[in-house]
């Protein structure tokens, strides 16, 4: 979707994207480097970004995974979701129809990524640089897996040794 917005000078327009509002506010983001949290405060982080994830699942999907683990360790967030799909979801499943299951839940995830990402970017306080997501059928689980920008000590450590 693209919105014209009238710019200061008359009959000439500024064509914005929401998408290109999002990539500033990252770019943005990623001048501010920080380091990695301590023990605690990773494990505090683990648990906000399950809870997190899975209250969007579960808000946007309209069933949450019934087991929910998030590991955060360097630049890396997985987390792990068990017992995730719908009703309908296991019909299609059980008719053999993984397919069209898989193709659903990849669009959704596309739909969602811009939200997930926010998420964690607001609980770990880092950009977000990547993210994939990917379902398994049996055992039923999905797995979304997030990137963050490397620290200002990685960035130090990498400019020093080239």
């Amino acid at each position: 979707m693209w919105f014209c917005l009238p710019s200061a000078e008359p009959l000439t327009f500024r064509f914005s994207s929401p998408r290109a509002s999002i990539q500033e506010k990252r770019k943005s983001q990623r001048s501010r480097l920080v380091s990695h949290p301590s023990p605690g405060e990773t494990g505090r982080q683990a648990a906000a970004v399950s809870n997190a994830i899975s209250r969007l699942h579960r808000a946007h999907f309209g069933r949450g995974a019934v087991t929910s683990r998030a590991i955060v360790q360097r630049n890396y967030v997985i987390v792990i979701m068990e017992d995730v799909y719908a009703p309908l979801e296991r019909t299609l499943i059980e008719d053999g129809k993984f397919d069209v299951v898989r193709a659903t839940r990849s669009e959704f995830q596309l739909s969602m990524r811009e939200r997930f990402s926010e998420a964690v970017e607001e609980i770990t306080g880092r950009p977000v640089v990547a993210f994939m997501s990917q379902v398994h059928f049996d055992p039923d689980l999905s797995l979304e897996f997030f990137m963050l920008e490397p620290t200002a000590a990685e960035h130090a450590e990498a400019a020093s040794s080239s």
